[in-house]
């Protein structure tokens, strides 16, 4: 399992943790959310029975291009995903893509910025997301953007 950095637990249930998740993204721009993939409902569709799931894919175009120009392979990984299930004990968690496995395994060498700015946001949200904070706060909590990557 990855770090904590990536991974919590969620007082909500999993449908309400994708929607704070998504109320988080909407209240940055310049990410481009993907889609939302309730992947119960798909397991079912083929008569395969799962607890709750959600998939959100989303990602920063210029964050995700520095990636892909420090490490065109890097691509394989991206847009970040970030899961939510209920677990075996009827907990819901929340796990996201694994920035420091991404920047390691790839050879990224904080691919110019991008990922010092990454961890600037990522976490924070998981913190935010999980919190008591009500979704109409969020603008009021949330990190900014603090700089752009520097790509030479």
């Amino acid at each position: 399992m990855s770090s904590y950095k990536w991974v919590r637990e969620s007082p909500y249930s999993v449908k309400e943790t994708a929607d704070r998740l998504m109320a988080i993204l909407k209240q940055y721009p310049t990410v481009l959310f993907i889609a939302r993939i309730d992947q119960q409902k798909n397991a079912k569709s083929q008569g395969v029975g799962i607890d709750e799931m959600e998939t959100l894919l989303f990602q920063n175009n210029a964050l995700v291009g520095a990636l892909f120009k420090a490490n065109p392979e890097a691509a394989f990984e991206l847009p970040i995903k970030a899961t939510i299930w209920k677990d075996a004990k009827g907990k819901v968690q929340l796990r996201i893509t694994d920035i420091d496995r991404l920047d390691k395994e790839y050879g990224l060498n904080g691919a110019f910025g991008a990922i010092a700015i990454i961890y600037d946001l990522l976490p924070p949200w998981l913190d935010i997301l999980v919190s008591d904070t009500p979704v109409d706060k969020f603008g009021e909590v949330l990190p900014p953007v603090s700089s752009s990557p520097q790509i030479k």
